[in-house]
C-alpha cells in the first residue's frame, strides 16, 4: 500500500496529489491513498481545496491503514510534535530537506507512506495528460473573470508577485525582488511583444507602485479572487499566453497548466535560500 500525506496550500497540495495519481499508474496492483487527516486543526490557507475546486475522487486512508506503515496524528498539532519526537520506520519515505529528487519514489514495491511535498515534475510527468484532466478548472462566472479571458491573446503575459507571508521569511525572501522583475521583464519582450500584463499579487499596492513604471503595455491588477476563490488567479494565469513567476508553487502550477505550446515561462533560477538546494525547474523554461 502507498500512503500520501496531503499538507500545505493549493500549490503544495496540487504536488502531492500528482504524486499521488502517479503512485497509481506506477503500482497498478497496489492500493493508492491519500491522508488527510493532518487538516484537522490547520488553519493556514483555505484547507483542503482540491475537492471542491476540481471535484476529484480520491481514496482515503484510514486511521488503521496509517498505523501499519506511519503514525496516525488526529490533527495538525500533534503531527508538528510528533514528527520532532517519534523514530522514522523503515515504511515511511520523507522527502530530503534539499528536495533532491528520490527515484526510489516510483519503483520500490511494498508499503510505503510518503511525506513531504515532491515539487519536481520528474515524479508525475509521465502521467501528465492524467494530471492535466485532474486538474480542470471549472468554468468562471464572476464577470471580472470572464472580461480578462476576453483579453487573453496570444501575446498576454501574466506576472506572479509572492509577498505578504514571504516578507520576513529567510527562506524566501529577497529571491524574487525588484531586480528580478525588471530583469525578468525586460527577458520576455525579448520573445514577444507583450501586449496586456495581468498582476497577480498578495501585494497589489507594491506592485502598482515599484511594476507599473516598467510595463510597457496595458496593465490589469487582478484584485477580486479572493478567499475561497483564490484559486481563479491560478487559473487565469494558465489562460495568459506567457508567465513570470515567482518562488510560489501557486504560480508554478499556474505557468505548468498553462497549454500554449509556444509560452515562455521566466522564473527564479534560485528557489529557497538555501546553498543545497536541488529544486529544478522544467527544461523549457528560462532561468533569471
Amino acid at each position: 500500500m502507498k500512503i500520501v500525506k496531503i499538507l500545505g496550500g493549493l500549490g503544495n497540495q496540487m504536488f502531492q496529489y500528482a504524486l499521488y495519481l502517479s503512485l497509481q499508474e506506477s503500482f497498478p496492483k497496489e492500493r493508492v491513498a491519500l491522508d488527510l487527516s493532518c487538516f484537522k486543526g490547520y488553519h493556514l490557507h483555505n484547507g483542503f481545496e482540491l475537492e471542491r475546486i476540481f471535484s476529484l475522487t480520491a481514496q482515503k486512508a484510514s486511521a488503521a491503514a496509517i498505523m501499519r506503515i506511519a503514525y496516525y496524528y488526529p490533527n495538525y498539532l500533534l503531527w508538528r510534535i510528533g514528527k520532532r519526537l517519534l523514530p522514522r520506520r523503515k515504511t515511511m519515505c520523507l522527502e530530503s530537506s534539499t528536495f533532491r529528487y528520490d527515484e526510489s519514489v516510483l519503483t520500490r514495491e511494498g508499503n510505503r507512506y510518503f511525506d513531504g511535498y515532491w515539487q519536481d515534475e520528474r515524479y508525475f510527468v509521465a502521467c501528465r495528460e492524467k494530471v492535466l484532466k485532474a486538474f480542470t478548472f471549472p468554468a468562471f462566472k464572476r464577470t471580472e473573470n470572464l472580461s480578462l479571458l476576453r483579453k487573453l491573446d496570444k501575446n498576454s503575459v501574466a506576472i506572479h508577485v509572492r509577498r505578504g507571508d514571504y516578507i520576513g521569511n529567510q527562506l524566501y525572501q529577497g529571491i524574487c525582488d525588484l531586480d528580478y522583475y525588471r530583469a525578468a521583464i525586460d527577458k520576455i519582450s525579448t520573445y514577444v511583444t507583450p501586449s496586456v500584463f495581468c498582476i497577480f499579487s498578495n501585494d497589489i499596492a507594491w506592485c502598482q507602485t515599484h511594476l507599473q513604471p516598467y510595463l510597457k503595455a496595458p496593465v490589469v491588477y487582478v484584485t477580486w479572487n479572493t478567499g475561497v476563490e483564490s484559486y481563479r488567479d491560478m487559473q487565469l494565469m494558465s489562460c495568459c499566453a506567457h508567465n513570470i513567476i515567482a518562488n510560489s508553487s501557486f504560480s508554478w502550477w499556474g505557468a505548468w497548466l498553462n497549454q500554449n505550446s509556444e509560452k515562455v515561462v521566466i522564473a527564479p533560477k534560485r528557489w529557497l535560500n538555501m546553498d543545497d538546494c536541488q529544486f529544478p525547474l522544467p527544461a523549457s523554461w528560462v532561468k533569471l
